[in-house]
């Protein structure tokens, strides 16, 4: 086979890299398995899913195969290790687009997957002002900055070919009058010829010293993953000194874990225990506490039904005084006679004949009332003025008892302030919240 019939076979393989719209970055195949490969970042991809293009072309750099995927990289610029899209099954597998400016190649995209399941790795052809996704691509591709080496063009007399002594063949009667007539034709295509091998060889001499370079940088590239092999090799020699050093001075603390580990389920087996007592204490107390609860509840009925009863005695006996008495009653209104009585807190309070039913009936209520407090208030205080000591509970659940001062004014006392000693003193919430704002 001629140069030329292998040139006029061959295909090429890249590997195009978006920013936008526009192409940012281009490398052939080999780099980009290198890339895949984890041998040299790309920074500027770091954090990133990046938009790429596999192509193929053919001897005329022109466009047979495309696939548009989706590539993400960590956060070090290499492509993350769970990638692993069939570039090369997906473009096998593609079909002629209808793209009008696919120009006969095939293409795999999100829309048109050739194989099943791979979509969302895929993106779709965009189309904007400054023309498709395709349309850049082949003008970036025509710079052809990777330095492929295209095939002759049509009309063109092969490299090859042009090197190998010929016999020009003997021009027919009517072709030699023209090449007589035309001398002129003849020396432009003998120089467009020339300029043709010139170009070739210009773009042979670029393409070895680009293959040179990449040469020497996969060189470099080489000796640099064999130091970093030397510096792991003697990274995993050091940690292996080192975990038999710690494995020799750990023993020790090993044992004593151990010691405490067991220690620690023995007082684990106890603290069941005494879960299960105080569980079992609980249970009684909350018995106790409920009987309890039965009987006080049985007893406030008792009082309530005995005030009620008093109640009703007290307006019987009131009723029947004054069906008896009105006109005692009346005598002693009559001459201004009030009824004077001594409480507790209010000292001697004057009573109008016309109050002395409600005096009797609520006695509490009406004396709370002169002093300018609730009925549960002057209750309270009553209780700490007869018995003036903490009403607070002990550790045991007894009353506290402390001796108090005794407060001689129901206005000046505070429940859970004057009938608290200061361990068990209660804070009312206004006064909490007046501090938490001061």
């Amino acid at each position: 086979m001629s140069l030329s019939q292998k040139s006029a076979q061959q295909t090429h393989e890249a590997v195009l890299f978006f920013a936008g719209q526009a192409v940012s970055r281009e490398m052939l195949y080999a780099e980009f398995e290198a890339l895949l490969d984890c041998v040299v970042p790309m920074r500027d991809f770091a954090g990133k899913e990046q938009r790429a293009a596999y192509v193929r072309l053919d001897a005329g750099l022109e466009l047979s195969v495309v696939v548009l995927f989706l590539i993400p990289f960590d956060q070090d610029g290499f492509p993350e290790q769970r990638w692993n899209l069939p570039l090369r099954q997906l473009a096998e597998a593609s079909q002629r687009s209808s793209e009008p400016d696919a120009g006969g190649a095939r293409l795999a995209t999100r829309s048109h997957c050739p194989l099943p399941g791979w979509e969302r790795g895929l993106w779709d052809v965009e189309h904007g002002p400054g023309g498709s996704t395709l349309q850049r691509m082949r003008e970036r591709l025509g710079m052809n900055r990777l330095g492929l080496d295209a095939s002759a063009m049509a009309g063109e007399v092969p490299q090859g070919d042009m090197d190998l002594p010929t016999q020009e063949p003997a021009p027919a009667p009517h072709a030699q009058r023209h090449q007589e007539s035309a001398p002129g034709n003849q020396e432009a295509v003998l120089a467009l010829m020339q300029q043709n091998n010139l170009q070739v060889s210009l773009i042979r001499e670029q393409s070895q010293r680009e293959v040179g370079s990449m040469q020497q940088r996969l060189a470099e590239l080489r000796q640099r993953c064999e130091e970093l092999e030397s510096a792991r090799l003697a990274a995993v020699d050091d940690v292996e000194k080192l975990r038999v050093a710690y494995q020799q001075e750990l023993e020790p603390l090993r044992k004593r874990l151990d010691a405490e580990a067991a220690e620690v389920v023995r007082l684990g087996a106890r603290e069941g225990e005494l879960q299960n007592t105080l569980a079992q204490t609980q249970e009684s107390f909350a018995a106790e506490r409920g009987g309890l609860a039965s009987e006080l509840a049985r007893q406030e009925e008792q009082i309530h039904s005995l005030s009620t009863e008093l109640t009703a005695l007290r307006r019987d006996k009131l009723r029947l005084m004054d069906e008896g008495a009105d006109g005692f009653f009346s005598a002693l209104k009559d001459k201004n006679v009030n009824f004077v009585t001594f409480q507790p807190g209010a000292g001697h309070v004057t009573i109008p004949v016309d109050d002395l039913s409600r005096f009797l009936e609520e006695t509490e209520a009406y004396v709370s009332a002169r002093c300018n407090v609730s009925p549960e208030h002057y209750r309270r205080w009553l209780h700490h003025y007869n018995n003036p000591v903490c009403q607070g509970a002990s550790g045991s659940g007894a009353p506290c008892a402390k001796p108090l001062t005794k407060i001689l004014k129901p206005a000046d006392f505070t429940p859970g302030l004057q009938d608290r000693c200061d361990i068990h003193k209660q804070v009312p919430r206004s006064q909490t919240m007046q501090g938490g704002k001061s």
